[in-house]
C-alpha cells in the first residue's frame, strides 16, 4: 500500500499556518500543538482504515490473452468485490512498449452488490508477434475520510500472446478458395494414377510390366497386377528458416492501411505463410506439419488436421524470432531424413540469395530430394531483375548491375536444383501467400507426391 497525501489533507495542514502565526505572536503553542495531534490522529485511523479496504477487492486476468499482430483488440481485467470500499477509483495498465494502448488509465465505478464479478476492458493494438506478460494493475482509490489517495499494485499473472495477422491474406485468397474448390475436395479434377497400393488383380493385356506383383504371381501360378488408387490425404511440411537473414526487413509498395501499419522482415511473411498453407491444407484434408529452424531444429510438429493441431501450430509460431547466428542446413536435413519418413511434399521458405547460404542448401539437400517433393521459395529482395526489365526501377546503373548480378545467381541456383528435382522460385513478397499456396494446389492436383 501506498498512501499519497490528498487534497484535503494539504488543505488542513495549511489550516496550522493561521494556528502558527498566532502561537508565534501571541503565544497559545498548545492550541498549536493540539491541532497538529487532532490532525495526526485522524490521518492515522484513515490510514489504517483504508489498509483494510485493500483487502476487499480481488483483481484478477484470463490466464492467456491471444490477439492478432497490428490489429486491435481487447484486454480485459476482473473485479471482485468482498466488503466495504469506495465504488469509484482509478485503475492504470503497465503494458510493454510493444503493445500500444489507447487508454492506459480509466475511472471504474463498480456495481453496488458485493461478490459480483465486473470487468473493464482496454483497446490495444500489439505491434510484433510474441508471448508478453500480463501488465501490473494499479488501483487508486479514497481513505474513508478522504485524507489520502491510496494505491496498491497487482499482478494479475496472465501472459499476452501475439499470433500472426491474416486479415490481408483472408481477402487475397478468397476468391482463389473459391474458384479451386477448397471447401471440398471432391469438385477437385485429379490426374495420374496414384501411387497408394490398393488391391491385386488379374493381369490382362496391355499392363504395365511394372505394375507387375512378382511374388503374389509366383504364389498363384499366374500373373498379378498391383492396382493403385488416387491419394486424398497426403503429408504437407512447411519448413522456414528464423536464422540470421529471416532479420531482413521486407520493402513494401503501397499502403496497408488497417490490415498492416507496422514494418515487417522476412521472418514475418514466412510464419503469415505457414498460418495461410495450414488453413489450405486442412481445408483439402491433408495433414500439415510445420518445422522450424535456425542454428538448429527449434520447432518440430508433426504433420496431423483438426482444431487442436492447428493450435498448436499457431503456438509453435507466434513467438518466432530472427537468430543471429547462420542456417545450419547440413543438420537441418539430416533431421529431416530420420525423422520424416513418409514420402511428402515439403516446401522450404528461406533466402538464397546469399551465396554461402545457397551453396550449403544445394550441397545437402539432395539427401531428401530423392525421397520428397521439395519446393524451395525464396522472397525477392528489392531491385533483384535482369538488367533492362520492364520490372526495374533502380536510380543507378550501379544498382541495376548489382540486381542483375544477384539475379543471375539465383537463375543458376535454380537451375542447379531443378537438375535435382528440386523446384525453385523467387517470389514477391506482396503475394506470397497466393503463390505458395497455387503452388501447394498445382502439387495436389498432379499427384507428384
Amino acid at each position: 500500500m501506498l498512501p499519497v497525501p490528498s487534497g484535503r489533507l494539504l488543505l488542513l495542514l495549511l489550516g496550522l499556518f493561521p494556528v502558527a502565526i498566532h502561537a508565534a505572536a501571541f503565544g497559545g503553542s498548545g492550541l498549536l500543538l493540539g491541532a497538529i495531534a487532532c490532525i495526526l490522529v485522524l490521518a492515522t485511523i484513515d490510514m489504517n482504515g483504508s489498509a483494510r479496504m485493500l483487502h476487499g477487492v480481488e483483481v484478477k486476468a484470463d490466464p492467456v490473452c491471444r490477439l492478432s499482430r497490428a490489429s486491435e483488440g481487447n484486454y480485459s481485467i476482473y473485479f471482485r468485490i468482498t466488503n466495504q470500499m469506495p465504488r469509484a477509483f482509478h485503475i492504470a495498465l503497465a503494458f510493454d512498449p510493444e503493445i500500444e494502448c489507447s487508454e492506459y488509465s480509466k475511472d471504474v465505478v463498480l456495481p453496488a452488490k458485493e461478490g459480483s464479478l465486473f470487468s473493464v476492458s482496454f483497446s490495444v493494438t500489439p505491434t510484433n508477434r510474441g508471448i508478453y506478460p500480463a501488465p501490473k494493475v494499479f488501483l487508486e482509490f479514497p481513505s474513508r475520510l478522504g485524507l489520502f489517495q491510496v494505491r496498491r499494485a497487482c499482478a494479475t499473472g496472465g501472459e499476452i500472446r501475439v499470433y500472426p495477422n491474416l486479415r490481408r491474406e483472408r481477402k487475397q485468397l478468397a476468391n482463389l478458395f473459391m474458384n479451386r474448390g477448397l471447401s471440398g475436395a471432391h469438385l477437385q479434377r485429379q490426374t495420374g494414377q496414384g501411387r497408394e497400393y490398393e488391391q491385386l488383380r488379374e493381369y490382362a493385356p496391355g499392363d504395365n510390366i511394372l505394375d507387375l506383383h512378382w511374388k503374389a504371381s509366383a504364389k498363384r501360378g499366374a500373373w498379378a497386377t498391383k492396382m493403385y488408387q488416387v491419394e486424398r490425404t497426403q503429408h504437407v511440411y512447411f519448413i522456414l528458416d528464423h536464422s540470421r537473414l529471416s532479420g531482413l526487413r521486407v520493402a513494401r509498395d503501397g499502403n496497408l492501411g488497417d490490415d498492416d501499419s507496422f514494418g515487417e522482415n522476412f521472418l514475418e511473411r514466412y510464419v503469415t505463410v505457414a498460418s495461410v498453407l495450414g488453413m489450405a491444407a486442412e481445408k483439402q484434408g491433408d495433414l500439415f506439419g510445420l518445422i522450424a529452424h535456425g542454428s538448429r531444429v527449434s520447432r518440430f510438429v508433426p504433420a496431423n488436421t483438426g482444431s487442436r493441431h492447428s493450435q498448436t501450430v499457431q503456438d509453435a509460431l507466434f513467438n518466432l524470432t530472427p537468430e543471429s547466428a547462420p542456417a545450419d542446413f547440413a543438420s537441418l536435413f539430416t533431421f529431416l531424413r530420420l525423422r520424416i519418413r513418409r514420402r511428402s511434399l515439403l516446401i522450404f521458405m528461406t533466402d538464397l540469395a546469399d551465396d554461402l547460404a545457397a551453396g550449403e542448401f544445394k550441397k545437402h539437400v539432395g539427401l531428401i530430394s530423392r525421397n520428397h517433393y521439395v519446393i524451395v521459395n525464396s522472397i525477392r529482395r528489392p531491385g533483384v531483375y535482369p538488367i533492362f526489365s520492364d520490372e526495374y526501377d533502380a536510380p543507378s546503373i550501379a544498382q541495376q548491375i548489382s540486381g542483375h548480378m544477384r539475379w543471375d545467381g539465383l537463375r543458376r541456383m535454380r537451375l542447379g536444383l531443378d537438375a535435382m528435382g528440386v523446384q525453385f522460385s523467387v517470389l514477391n513478397q506482396e503475394k506470397l501467400s497466393v503463390d505458395v499456396v497455387n503452388q501447394y494446389l498445382s502439387v495436389k492436383q498432379r499427384q507428384v507426391i
